[in-house]
């Protein structure tokens, strides 16, 4: 959904360029995730205490700090950086898409994001949700399969009535594991360790899109509409009353095979 890696990298070359550091952000953005999930390791198997997203962040940053010292990070700036997750830069082709899917569909997100920092980002990109989970407050963390069995026992669906929608093809094969049907959508080459936008099409996924407009068009193929990039300031449009029970009733008779009998969305951050 989000390009959090040019995000954060954007957010820490600003930084550097203020105190004359020479520091790799691509470099910095990478140890930064791994550690918050290194983190997010320690929480799930008892070794930390139940923490916050945010709080695995600045975590992960203060410990990060002393790998790069011509920043200086002082508390203000762990701070500051760690705002970044509440502002993240959208995939242009994200909003339009996953507008144009709840036509449909009824989206919602599983995310390790923060609750906070899911709803801020979303609604600055102009993208619609009809409901966002993170972990943090489901009381269990992806990749454990009950982090992705809770999302249709709250909907009261079966899993494979609800479609997992990643980049990462670690968190689809988990969901998978779990019964959920999945759809791989690949991201232009990014610096993110391990992630080969090559690996494509992956046989062991209900579904491969080489992007979000071409999930569209998969899942409704009926649909002449044009989905488009659109501008990051669009306005915030809420979910109106009652979605859910339309959502029921939508016809799949639009829907490809992969598409029929689905009646949740489920997209992963």
């Amino acid at each position: 959904m989000f390009n959090w890696h040019q995000t954060v990298c954007d957010a820490v070359g600003a930084l550097a360029g203020e105190r004359g550091a020479d520091v790799d952000a691509g470099a910095f953005a990478n140890a930064w995730r791994l550690g918050m999930f290194a983190v997010l390791s320690e929480v799930r198997f008892g070794a930390r205490g139940a923490m916050s997203t945010d709080a695995m962040q600045r975590a992960s940053l203060r410990e990060l700090a002393a790998d790069f010292p011509a920043l200086a990070l002082t508390a203000a700036d762990i701070d500051g950086l760690a705002g970044v997750w509440y502002r993240l830069t959208p995939w242009p082709d994200v909003p339009g898409a996953v507008n144009r899917l709840r036509d449909d569909y009824t989206t919602v997100v599983l995310t390790v994001m923060g609750w906070g920092a899911m709803m801020a980002s979303s609604k600055a990109a102009g993208i619609t949700w009809d409901s966002i989970l993170s972990c943090e407050f489901l009381g269990v963390w992806k990749p454990d399969a009950e982090a992705y069995l809770t999302v249709p026992r709250l909907l009261g669906l079966r899993p494979d009535e609800v479609m997992m929608v990643a980049a990462h093809p670690g968190d689809l094969t988990a969901a998978a594991a779990a019964g959920l049907r999945t759809a791989y959508v690949i991201r232009p080459a990014t610096c993110e360790p391990g992630y080969d936008p090559n690996d494509f099409p992956r046989a062991d996924f209900d579904l491969n899109a080489k992007d979000f407009p071409d999930l569209v068009r998969q899942l409704c193929p009926g649909d002449q509409r044009t989905v488009r990039s659109i501008e990051i300031d669009r306005l915030y449009q809420p979910a109106t009353a009652g979605h859910r029970k339309l959502t029921a009733q939508i016809t799949c008779s639009r829907l490809t095979p992969i598409g029929r009998g689905l009646r949740w969305f489920g997209i992963t951050v």
